[in-house]
């Protein structure tokens, strides 16, 4: 079948794609997680339309268009298993939910597999490196804006907390005292859980509280790390954090690899699986266990080590 070029800049509507997601906020899902959807699925039917040639409806979506979708992403495209296999979450998520409101009576995709990935270890950094990234913030950072990053860093470092936690935390959230804090975040799911807080993060976030409260507008706003026009979002602190790595010469670091360097230290130090799991918000066990494979610099520490004996 001949594609032609649309001229329409709209995507095609993805059926009853409204009411969908009106009923994920229903089930507390996240906005992150609201907005993948309706790319996915908005996406599936600019694909649908322009690759099947007929109006993308609940009644024309077949399983072999969406073995064809699948097909496009991985050979054409050239996507990664983890994104294929998101939008064909989002699909599963979709029809199933269909099927529930009588839209529909089965799912075209229930016999479409996902795409087969092999499972990526988690790339976490020794604290000399995370150090050093300290170092650069410190020395480099401007006096305007030193206190908030300060804080950020060591705050992502020392809790193992998601940026999209980071960014959602509230002043309220943060409890602090001269001998103990703690931190209140909102994880995956609505799901609520409290990290107590060390003494260098408590000072850090203490010094950044009394600068943020200097602010005019600091009334105005609930978050508690704020940027220049306000709230502060992913890629901003995507951004801080990878100019301090690059500067400490730290490659593929993002703010991500605090929380598994935040892991990998204290199961390292000692910590048994599940406090580990309580702190990072894991509802299975099996993904913090990730952290307990060794990675390419224990490898090589333990060969090392033969240097070693006599």
């Amino acid at each position: 079948m001949t594609t032609t070029a649309i001229a329409d800049p709209q995507p095609p509507a993805f059926p009853h794609l409204d009411a969908f997601l009106a009923a994920l906020r229903g089930r507390e899902a996240s906005v992150h997680t609201i907005a993948a959807y309706r790319r996915d699925l908005t996406g599936f039917a600019a694909w649908f339309r322009d690759h099947v040639g007929i109006p993308c409806t609940l009644t024309t979506i077949t399983a072999t268009d969406v073995r064809d979708f699948r097909t496009a992403l991985r050979d054409v495209q050239h996507r990664t298993p983890a994104t294929i296999n998101r939008k064909l979450a989002a699909l599963r998520s979709y029809f199933q939910w269909a099927i529930t409101a009588g839209l529909r009576a089965d799912s075209p995709v229930v016999t479409v597999k996902d795409v087969r990935e092999e499972p990526r270890r988690p790339r976490w950094f020794v604290k000399r490196d995370l150090d050093r990234l300290v170092r650069e913030l410190d020395a480099a950072a401007k006096p305007a804006s030193k206190v908030r990053d300060r804080a950020i860093v060591l705050t992502l470092r020392h809790t193992g907390i998601r940026v999209g936690e980071l960014v959602t935390l509230k002043v309220r959230d943060v409890v602090l005292s001269d001998r103990k804090g703690s931190l209140r975040v909102l994880g995956k799911g609505a799901k609520e859980r409290t990290i107590p807080l060390n003494q260098t993060v408590r000072g850090a976030l203490s010094a950044y509280l009394a600068v943020r409260r200097e602010r005019p507008d600091s009334s105005q706003h609930r978050e508690l790390f704020l940027g220049q026009r306000g709230t502060l979002t992913n890629q901003a602190v995507a951004k801080l954090v990878g100019k301090y790595a690059q500067r400490a010469g730290l490659e593929a670091f993002s703010p991500h690899s605090f929380r598994h360097s935040f892991a990998k230290s204290l199961l390292d130090a000692g910590e048994d699986l599940v406090t580990v799991q309580t702190l990072l918000g894991h509802e299975r066990l099996d993904t913090t266990a990730r952290y307990t494979h060794p990675g390419a610099r224990d490898l090589e520490d333990a060969v090392g080590r033969l240097d070693e004996e006599p």
